[in-house]
């Protein structure tokens, strides 16, 4: 149960999700909240400053406007950096369990060159990150884990679980087949068994080892692409969370965060949670 939850604002609307998503889950979990707002280090001094007493006087009328504001302990801070390198130092310092950041800016042109500031934080970020894509009026009732049995995926549905009690929790297994068409061409179903007989046994072996795994309804394992499976699922089940591991520490080089979790980032279907193995 998360006992300390971050949220990253801008200050825009577009952030207005996150910062009531964050309420919503301190004031369900008893959890103390930040919310956080960053300047610009990149900004002449001079503006920054006054940038930054402008936030604070916004920040805190601004949490005062929220549902469930007086029911929770929360305080604000505004600080002057780099956001990507701020929010995760600041999140990692207050001790926090959870991270909740809103929609990333599309800006189509850059970020088709480079790693968008969105997913630098989700990688630079020691603790699982939140990001906020729906309307807050409801609480979460249906959550798909994307699940490769490994403790990135049992971290994310576990945690998915305990911010969604009361949801009904599906997971998917994407099964991929190496070269499909030489082991098996059209015609020849009985090929594809051994995959498929491998993948339930690690199913079962998850199963035994997780204790997440009771809470799951129905777990399906479909062949094809991650891409290709996780958006089917997500189009039969209209989720409102859905749960991805981040593979590799904090830190690590873009390309660990993996390529599914990143598409989910620049273009979220629904809320969706993201986190690392957890430390034992």
């Amino acid at each position: 149960m998360p006992e300390t939850i971050v949220v990253a604002t801008d200050l825009s609307p577009r952030a207005d999700r996150a910062v009531q998503r964050a309420f919503r889950l301190a004031n369900w979990h008893d959890a103390k909240l930040l919310l956080l707002s960053v300047i610009d280090e990149a900004l002449p001094a001079e503006i920054a400053t006054q940038m930054g007493e402008a936030a604070e006087l916004r920040l805190a009328q601004f949490a005062a406007s929220v549902p469930y504001s007086g029911e929770v302990c929360h305080d604000t801070r505004v600080i002057v950096d780099d956001p990507a390198h701020g929010i995760p130092a600041v999140a990692a310092e207050a001790g926090a369990d959870l991270l909740v950041l809103g929609l990333h800016r599309p800006r189509p042109f850059l970020d088709l060159l480079r790693e968008t500031t969105m997913e630098r934080i989700v990688r630079l970020c020691p603790v699982p990150v939140l990001l906020v894509h729906d309307p807050v009026d409801h609480t979460y009732s249906t959550v798909l884990a994307a699940l490769d049995f490994s403790p990135a995926s049992t971290a994310a549905t576990d945690l998915a679980a305990t911010l969604a009690p009361e949801a009904d929790l599906f997971g998917v297994h994407a099964l991929h087949i190496p070269y499909h068409g030489f082991i098996a061409p059209v015609g020849s179903a009985g090929a594809e068994a051994p995959f498929h007989r491998e993948a339930e046994d690690r199913l079962s072996a998850w199963r035994k080892d997780s204790a997440i795994a009771a809470r799951l309804k129905d777990v399906t394992i479909a062949e094809g692409a991650a891409h290709q499976v996780l958006a089917e699922r997500i189009a039969a089940l209209k989720p409102d969370l859905l749960a991805l591991g981040a593979h590799g520490r904090a830190g690590a080089a873009p390309s660990i965060l993996g390529s599914l979790a990143n598409d989910m980032i620049r273009e979220p279907p629904c809320d969706v949670l993201i986190a690392r193995p957890q430390k034992v």
